[in-house]
Order: C-alpha cells, then structure tokens, then sequence
C-alpha cells in the first residue's frame, strides 16, 4: 500500500506540471500572436514600438521580438506560424540592420555591440532548433567583431573589456556587452570545439569579475571612458553573468563554475526580492529565462518557482510596449520548455 501511494504522488506531480506547462505553452501562443497583430506591420515585416506608434523598430527591440518567435517555434512543429515566420523576420533584420556583417542599431545608426550579441543568440538558437549554418556563420561573424570591440588600452582603469557602442566620444565597456561576448563564444565552442572560443570567453569573464564585481555578489554596470564605474546593479547583468558560468561548465566540466551561477542566481534573487516591478521587463525576462536555464542542469525547483511568479505578474500586468509584450512571450515559452511542454 505504501508503494501504491508513493506512485500515486509521483504519478500526481508528474500530471500536475505538465498541466501546468500545458497552460504556459498556451499563453506563450497567446501572447505571441497577440505580439504579432498588434505590433507587426505586415507590410513590410517591421515592428512598432508601441500599439499605435509608426513602424520601423531598432536592432534591440526587434531581436527581442526575434527571440519570442523562436521560443514559440521551439514549441511546435516546422509547419506552426512562428516557425514560419522566423526566416521572414531574419531577413528582414539582415535588411535593415546588417552592414558588413555587423548590425546597426538603427539603418545609418552606430554599432551597439550588445544588440548584436543578442542577435547572435537567436542566431544560434534557430541554428540549434532547425540546422540553419548560415545562421551560426553570422555569429562567427559577429564574434570576430566582438574581438575588435576588446579595448586593451594600457592606459585606461581596467584594461580589457568589449566597448558597449562603436559611437563616437563613448568609451564605455560595459558588463552586458562583455558577458554576453562570452556567451556567444562558449557557445560557438561548444559547437565546434575551436580553443580561441573558449579562451576569449574566459578571459571576458574573467574581466567582469576582475572590474566589475560588486561586493554583494552582483555586478555593476560598465567603466566609463573616464575610468568612472557605475555600479548600477541590473537584472539582465546578472543573468548574462549567469548563463556566463552555466556555458562555462557545460564547457568544462569545473563544478566550481556551476556553483558560481547559482551563488549570482541566489544573490540575485535576494537583492531583488520585491523590486521586480521597478526592473524593464526586458531585463528581468533575460534574467528569468537564464535563471530556468540553470534550473534544468541543478534541479532547482525554486527557481522554476521565481521565474513563474514572475511570469505571472507580468501577465497580469499593462503591455503596452512590444518589449513587454515579447518579455511574456519568452517567459511562458521558456517555462513550458522547461517543463517538458510539446
């Protein structure tokens, strides 16, 4: 009878989360095709910013968009809306931002190298869901412009670092643009085990912790060209630290990077126990969704517990922005992955 009962709960358990991801991947559908009808001009294949706004979006809102749709696509077959859909809207980002390999944050605009870092994430990520070579190959492309952007001045306060923008006057070199270089690059090693990857990524890691590492745990936000530090502690900044480690022990095996993402996982969970609302929801999504990423390799429950509590006031909450709107995309498609949703 004990037996019968301890199958009985597991049994339970089981039915329950997939119910639960089963309302996840519904509302990640939801949210998506809200996205696309209220914020995509078909016409042209842009977005607008804001419900009634003109179209024609920047690099970073429109990978965020970019980055909903293929979470959603992760969630269906090949034939589903979304994934027919990501081919259109890479080329559209190839036309409007792409020059020499790089991406602009507005047509004629600078260079953010932050925006292509997260480009080059849905890049791998589509390579990754559908075999897209050409897709990882505009991520090595980028990565060898990530190199370039590494400021080893000598005379600077912490030399080293990947400058935020190519814009004229700003030397800032910032911990986004640092963190996320490294993740592009584990990635990139892990998938074709070239060593200059993983050395470039361990050496922007390690020039985060180096020169931007705050004493609670967290990181501030980036070194100005006058050697001034803003310590402004970001959510984004600590995921990106974050996945950093999760990638670093995929790559290497060394516990102690895994237990260096779940010591920024939890500290940053405790600075910002209650603080969520005053975070850009597109800040704490890269957090959540690096935060359920992690939960996958240690189990944690808690932090699929966090990232849902999250998720769900977001829902509840106004969106009126096409950030926050692919923000609940991301978060519920990332939750129904991480549950096991088909």
């Amino acid at each position: 009878m004990g037996l019968v009962a301890v199958a009985c709960a597991v049994l339970a358990a089981v039915a329950g989360a997939h119910g639960r991801s089963d309302k996840d991947a519904r509302r990640a559908r939801v949210a998506y095709r809200s996205m696309e009808r209220t914020y995509l001009d078909r016409a042209s294949g842009d977005y607008r910013l804001t419900p009634r706004g003109r179209v024609g979006s920047q690099a970073w809102p429109f990978s965020q968009a970019l980055a909903a749709t293929i979470a959603v696509a992760r969630l269906g077959s090949s034939r589903s809306a979304a994934n027919r859909a990501v081919p259109a809207r890479i080329s559209e980002l190839d036309r409007r931002f792409r020059v020499r390999g790089v991406y602009h944050a507005a047509p004629g605009g600078n260079v953010y190298y932050d925006d292509n870092e997260w480009i080059a994430q849905d890049l791998l990520d589509w390579d990754a869901l559908r075999g897209r070579p050409s897709a990882r190959r505009k991520a090595e492309r980028i990565f060898s412009a990530l190199e370039d952007a590494w400021d080893d001045n000598p005379h600077k306060v912490c030399p080293g670092g990947v400058q935020w923008t190519n814009e004229p006057g700003n030397d800032d070199r910032n911990t986004v643009s640092t963190a996320n270089a490294a993740i592009v690059g584990l990635r990139l090693y892990l998938l074709t085990h070239r060593m200059a990857y993983l050395r470039w990524s361990q050496r922007m890691i390690g020039w985060v912790e180096q020169c931007l590492h705050d004493p609670d745990g967290l990181y501030g936000d980036h070194i100005g060209g006058n050697g001034s530090i803003d310590r402004t502690e970001w959510s984004y900044n600590q995921g990106s630290m974050l996945e950093a480690y999760r990638l670093l022990y995929r790559a290497t095996g060394q516990r102690a990077a895994l237990a260096h993402a779940e010591s920024i996982a939890d500290a940053t969970l405790s600075a910002f126990h209650g603080l969520w609302t005053t975070e850009p929801a597109q800040f704490a999504a890269i957090f959540f969704r690096r935060l359920l990423a992690l939960a996958e390799v240690d189990g944690r429950s808690d932090y699929v517990a966090s990232a849902q509590a999250y998720a769900d006031r977001l829902w509840r909450s106004p969106r009126r922005q096409l950030f926050r709107q692919a923000a609940v995309v991301q978060m519920y498609a990332a939750l129904a992955a991480a549950k096991g949703a088909a």
